[in-house]
């Protein structure tokens, strides 16, 4: 029986479906030009595993995506590391506009202050829409395993939700369109 990524025309096909998602994947853990290389390093790697799908391809890719921007991540010399990159280094390029989305709600204010771990489970499961048990694929870790960690995700971004909106009260700005 043959599987989607068997020849390269079913490749094709899945890169074609598959790249935007991966690429915004990339681009909110790396700067864009490092995304578009990662991305180009992401379907050379699925090409030459493409053997060892098993299940769905986009959690797969993601998967592959997530340790290609771990490495280059690592080979950054840069301090701070992932912050660091995820920063607009160049100041000549715009960030890219699910970045500017999420500065204008100040949710990435939020999401900063958590570690990188819960960063994850959390992007994983609300941005890219994945099911639990596709981002317990990504992660490499049971389905069990990601409701733990979704779980105590949650309760460290309700806690710093709360700790923002104590600190807006504090200062007389509304919150929810109500002052407190």
């Amino acid at each position: 029986m043959s599987r989607p990524m068997d020849n390269s025309q079913g490749f094709e096909d899945v890169y074609r479906r598959t790249y935007l998602p991966v690429l915004r994947f990339l681009r909110r853990r790396l700067p864009s030009t490092a995304a578009e290389d990662a991305a180009a390093e992401v379907f050379l790697v699925a090409w030459r595993n493409r053997h060892e799908l098993r299940g769905k391809e986009l959690p797969w890719l993601y998967g592959i995506a997530r340790r290609v921007a771990a490495n280059t991540v690592r080979s950054s010399d840069r301090a701070g590391r992932l912050d660091s990159i995820r920063a607009h280094h160049d100041g000549g390029t715009a960030p890219a506009a699910e970045d500017a989305v999420l500065y204008r709600l100040g949710a990435q204010g939020v999401l900063d202050r958590l570690p990188a771990q819960e960063q994850e489970v959390l992007l994983l499961v609300a941005w890219d829409g994945l099911s639990v048990r596709d981002a317990a694929r990504v992660l490499g870790c049971s389905a069990g395993a990601f409701r733990v960690r979704m779980h105590r995700a949650r309760r460290m971004l309700e806690a710093a939700v709360a700790a923002d909106e104590m600190q807006i009260s504090e200062v007389g700005l509304p919150v929810d369109g109500r002052t407190r």
